[in-house]
């Protein structure tokens, strides 16, 4: 299972996965885990468009699920989602994203 820190990092994934329209990463957040490399890779590709989007989402003062401080609860998915891709095997999908 993908462990968060906090539940809100969830909320967050759940609305850029929405935002961007991938049903996949939807899929992976609400099971909790990755299954393959291939969602591993989907999932290293989509942490970083979200991060874009976010960048945006700031200059415009967006309000994300209730958060505005959404530097931080950047960084706190970073952290989740790179653990469990590492912790699982998927350490070559995450570092080649990067």
């Amino acid at each position: 299972m993908i462990q968060f820190s906090h539940e809100k990092e969830k909320e967050i994934l759940l609305h850029y996965a929405k935002k961007l329209n991938k049903p996949l990463i939807e899929q992976i957040i609400n099971s909790g885990h990755v299954s393959s490399s291939q969602e591993a890779s989907a999932l290293s590709k989509f942490f970083w468009e979200m991060v874009d989007a976010i960048v945006e989402d700031k200059k415009s003062s967006a309000v994300v699920e209730g958060q505005t401080d959404l530097e931080a609860w950047n960084e706190y998915v970073f952290e989740s989602i790179r653990a469990h891709l590492r912790n699982n095997g998927y350490t070559k999908e995450w570092d080649d994203q990067v």
